[in-house]
C-alpha cells in the first residue's frame, strides 16, 4: 500500500518536503489484547517541528503506511467506528529510508469503562485496605467490613476492594454475598486473577463444575504460572469427566508447586485410575503415603488404593473431588490463603510472563538504545523536583499475616548530577538530608527515583542481558516487555545493600514495560537473580509504577514515579514497604512549575539499608 496512492493526504508543500527525506513508517492499530482491529481505522500523523500533517486509512492488516517521514517528535491520532479515538505522542527514531519503523496504537471500545484499566489507588484508599486486611487477619469482621466499605465508597471502580469484601464474606461463610463481590471484581477487571480463582473455587465446592471450569480457565489465562488455578481447574474437569484435560492441569499444578502439593498427587492418582492406568495411579497414591504421611491427602490416597482393582466405577462416582478441593484449601495452599490477596508477596518475574501479541517481533538492542536515549533526554529536561513522600512499613509473619503499619512522611527532593564523563544521574534527599534516621524502621530504601532510567543507562545496561518478550500493554497502552538478567561474574550496581560494616552488590533480574510509541518507562519489576546467602536475603521484589506528570502549561510532561512496593525476606523475616509520592513541584532549567498529582504512576525502588 503505497503512501500517496492509498489516500495519504497533506499539502503540496508537505508532499515535497516528505519526498526529499525520511523513511517509511507503519502504524499498526490493535485492540488491548494485541489483536489487530477489524474495523477500518483512520490514522492521522502530525509532526509539528517538521511540518508534517498526513493521514490515511488502515487496510486488512489494520496497518497504515506512511512514506518519507523524518525523525522527531510526532503525534498519532487513530479513530475507528465503535472505538474511542486514541491520540498518542510518538518518537520517530529511525533516519534512513531503508529501515522502516513500526508504531503500535491500542484502541478501546466505546462501551469500555474502567473495567480494563486499573486506576491508581490513592493513599487514603490504600490505608483503608491495609486497616481492613489487618482487622480481617485478626478475625474482627465488623471492623474489617467498615474499612473495606469506606475504601469501596472512595474507589467504586477498584476491583481489589470488591475482591477483599468477597474474601471477608467468604470467611464468614456468606457464600452468596462472597460470590456477588467476586463477580463485581471480575466485572470491573475481567482478568482479576484472585477474584477468578476465588469464584471458581466457590463454584467448584457448589458442584457447579461447568461454571467452575469456565471461570478457572480464565484464571489460568490471567496467570499461567498459578499452581492453584491449574489445580482447581483439574478438579473441575474431573467433575465433568474430562480426564485428559484434568491430567495435564494436575501435572502442571504439581510442577509449578515445586512438587509440594500432596493433594495434587492424590488428584492425579484419581485421574489416572479413572483412565484405567492403575499402575501409574498406585505410584501417585504411594508417593503421598510415603512422602507426606501426616497430610490430609493420605486419606484420599488410601481410599484410591482401596478402589484399585475393583470393577469399573459408575458414571456418577465423585472421585473424591469435593474432599480433595476442600482439604487443599486448608493445607497445602494455606500459605497462599493466609494473605487475602494471595501469597505474602507478588510472584517472581520468572514465574509469570504477561501475554504478548503473537505476530509482532522486536529487537532488544534497538529498544534498549532508544529507551536509554529517551530516559536521558527526560532527565535533562529539569534540574530538580520536589514531592511529598509517604512511606508505610509492615512486617509479615510466617503465616502471611501483616503486623502494625508504621509510617512516616518526608519532603522529597530529586536533583540532577553530571559526572566528569557527561553522564547524567539522579540524586535524592529527604527533609534536606538523607533522612535515613527518620525511616519507620532501621530498614531504609533510597535511590527510588533512578531505577527505571538506570536499567537502560549504558553504564548499567552493559552488565545486563536483555530479551524483548514482545508487544504487550500496561494500563491500556501498548508496551514492549523487556526482560533483563544480570550477567554472571559482572557487577551492575543497580542495587546495593548497605549494612553498618559493608556494602554488597545484589544481582538482579526483572521486567520493564516500555511505551511502544515514546520509549518511556511505564512499569518496572525486579527480583533477586539468586538468594544472597551472606545477607540472608532470600526475597527482594520491587514493583515500580510511573505516569505522566504535566507542566501546568501543558506543553511538557515528564514520566515520574507515583508509588512503589517492595517485598523483602531478610533473616527469615518478611517485610513490605510502600512509597507514595504526590504534590509534585517541578523546577525546570528556566522554569519553576507546580504540578498536581500524576495521572497514573508508581515509583522505582531502591537499595534498602540495613543496620
Amino acid at each position: 500500500m503505497g503512501a500517496q496512492s492509498e489516500g495519504i493526504r497533506g499539502s503540496e508543500m508537505d508532499a515535497a518536503m516528505l519526498a526529499s527525506s525520511g523513511f517509511k513508517l507503519y502504524v499498526s492499530v490493535r485492540e488491548p489484547n494485541g489483536l489487530p482491529v477489524t474495523e477500518n481505522a483512520t490514522v492521522k500523523l502530525s509532526c509539528p517541528l517538521n511540518n508534517v500533517n498526513v493521514s490515511g486509512p488502515t487496510k486488512d492488516t489494520a496497518q497504515t503506511e506512511f512514506a518519507h517521514i523524518p525523525a522527531g517528535d510526532c503525534f498519532v491520532e487513530v479513530s475507528a467506528p465503535g472505538y474511542k479515538t486514541s491520540r498518542e505522542r510518538a518518537v520517530i527514531t529511525q533516519a534512513t529510508a531503508s529501515i522502516p519503523q513500526y508504531l503500535y496504537v491500542y484502541l478501546h471500545s466505546t462501551s469500555e469503562t474502567a473495567n480494563s484499566a486499573r486506576t491508581p489507588i490513592s493513599t487514603g484508599v490504600l490505608k483503608e485496605i491495609d486497616k481492613g486486611t489487618e482487622a480481617m487477619h485478626k478475625n474482627r469482621a465488623d471492623e474489617a467490613r467498615k474499612h473495606f466499605l469506606k475504601a469501596a465508597q472512595s474507589a467504586p471502580q477498584n476491583p481489589d476492594v470488591q475482591y477483599l469484601l468477597g474474601q471477608l464474606e467468604s470467611s464468614q461463610n456468606n457464600t452468596d454475598a462472597a460470590r456477588s463481590r467476586y463477580e463485581q471484581a471480575i466485572a470491573l477487571s475481567p482478568a482479576h486473577e484472585h477474584a477468578l480463582l476465588a469464584l471458581g473455587e466457590l463454584q467448584l465446592h457448589s458442584q457447579n463444575a461447568g461454571n467452575a471450569a469456565a471461570t478457572l480457565e480464565k484464571a489460568v489465562q490471567a496467570n499461567t504460572m498459578s499452581y492453584r488455578a491449574h489445580f482447581y481447574l483439574a478438579a473441575a474437569y474431573v467433575q465433568q469427566r474430562k480426564f485428559a484435560d484434568a491430567k495435564s492441569h494436575a501435572q502442571r499444578a504439581i510442577e509449578l508447586s515445586g512438587d509440594k502439593l500432596p493433594m495434587g498427587h492424590a488428584l492425579l492418582g484419581e485421574i489416572l485410575a479413572a483412565e484405567g492406568d492403575q499402575a501409574a495411579a498406585r505410584r501417585e497414591f504411594d508417593l503421598v503415603l510415603h512422602n507426606y504421611p501426616n497430610d490430609p491427602a493420605v486419606a484420599v490416597a488410601k481410599g484410591g488404593i482401596d478402589e484399585l482393582g475393583k470393577p469399573a466405577s459408575p458414571a456418577d462416582k465423585d472421585y473424591a473431588v469435593k474432599v480433595i478441593a476442600a482439604e487443599a484449601s486448608k493445607e497445602s495452599m494455606a500459605a497462599g490463603a493466609a494473605d487475602p490477596m494471595g501469597p505474602w508477596g507478588p510472584a517472581d518475574v520468572d514465574s509469570s510472563k504477561p501475554g504478548v501479541a503473537s505476530d509482532v517481533s522486536c529487537s532488544a538492542e534497538d529498544i534498549v538504545k532508544h529507551t536509554g536515549e529517551a530516559s536521558t533526554e527526560q532527565i535533562e529536561n529539569f534540574e530538580k523536583f520536589m514531592a511529598s513522600e509517604h512511606i508505610d512499613h509492615e512486617e509479615i509473619d510466617r503465616h502471611g499475616n501483616p503486623g502494625h503499619i508504621r509510617s512516616h512522611d518526608f519532603s522529597y527532593l530529586a536533583f540532577i548530577d553530571h559526572d566528569k564523563s557527561g553522564q547524567v544521574f539522579l540524586q535524592e534527599s529527604r527533609d534536606g538530608g538523607t533522612g535515613l534516621n527518620s525511616f519507620p524502621t532501621s530498614l531504609a530504601t533510597v535511590g527510588l527515583m533512578g531505577m527505571g532510567s538506570s536499567i537502560f543507562h549504558p553504564g548499567f545496561a552493559k552488565a545486563l542481558d536483555f530479551t524483548c518478550e514482545g508487544l504487550g500493554q500496561w494500563r491500556g497502552k501498548p508496551a514492549w516487555l523487556m526482560y533483563f538478567r544480570q550477567k554472571p561474574n559482572q557487577r551492575s550496581y543497580l542495587r546495593l545493600w548497605q549494612t553498618q560494616t559493608k556494602s554488597v552488590e545484589v544481582p538482579l533480574k526483572g521486567r520493564v514495560w516500555v511505551a511502544a510509541t515514546t520509549y518511556q518507562v511505564l512499569h518496572v519489576e525486579t527480583d533477586l537473580r539468586e538468594p544472597m546467602k551472606e545477607l540472608e536475603l532470600t526475597r527482594d521484589h520491587l514493583s515500580i509504577d510511573y505516569g505522566p506528570v504535566p507542566f501546568q502549561n501543558g506543553k511538557i510532561e515528564l514520566w515520574l514515579p507515583w508509588y512503589a512496593d517492595m517485598y523483602l525476606e531478610l533473616h527469615h523475616r518478611r517485610y513490605h514497604h510502600r512509597h507514595s509520592l504526590s504534590n509534585y513541584a517541578l523546577f525546570a532549567v528556566d522554569t519553576n512549575n507546580t504540578i498536581g498529582k500524576p495521572k497514573g504512576a508508581e515509583e522505582p525502588e531502591v537499595p534498602p539499608q540495613t543496620p
